[in-house]
């Protein structure tokens, strides 16, 4: 009886938290839909920055609240590249006034600080798969 009452009371707090979980917005799933080729390479919040950067963040229905991004002195946002490390990708990073911080060939990562507003440019090359936001070291100090 007793387990009976545990099972039953397990299934109707799952159901309550399954259907308390709430959707993301459809506009959300619009906008992602009506997204470019090279858009679809850069993560959401990064696009949502820019978004927001041009003044279009209203109006696609994606958040407004400000974006926590790494920035430089200069405004560029530290970003992690994902593409083979070649030279000619370097030179356009830099072309782009992109400030490089590190490569790894092995990982296929560039990680550098650059203008929100060349991403979607950078996203266009072929060679270009993901574009996000840097992965940082975090301590546990006490």
């Amino acid at each position: 009886m007793l387990s009976e009452l545990v099972v039953a009371t397990f299934i109707s707090l799952s159901a309550s938290i399954i259907g308390s979980a709430k959707p993301a917005p459809s506009h959300i799933h619009q906008e992602k839909e009506t997204r470019t080729a090279a858009q679809q390479k850069i993560d959401s919040q990064l696009l949502y920055a820019i978004y927001q950067m041009r003044g279009e963040a209203t109006a696609k229905g994606t958040p407004t609240e400000p974006i926590q991004l790494r920035r430089d002195s200069s405004g560029r946002v530290l970003v992690d590249l994902r593409a083979p490390v070649t030279r000619k990708l370097l030179t356009r990073v830099r072309a782009l006034k992109g400030k490089i911080i590190s490569t790894s060939e092995r990982d296929d990562s560039i990680v550098a600080y650059l203008p929100l507003s060349k991403l979607e440019s950078l996203a266009q090359l072929s060679e270009v798969k993901f574009i996000t936001p840097a992965a940082e070291a975090t301590t546990n100090r006490q």
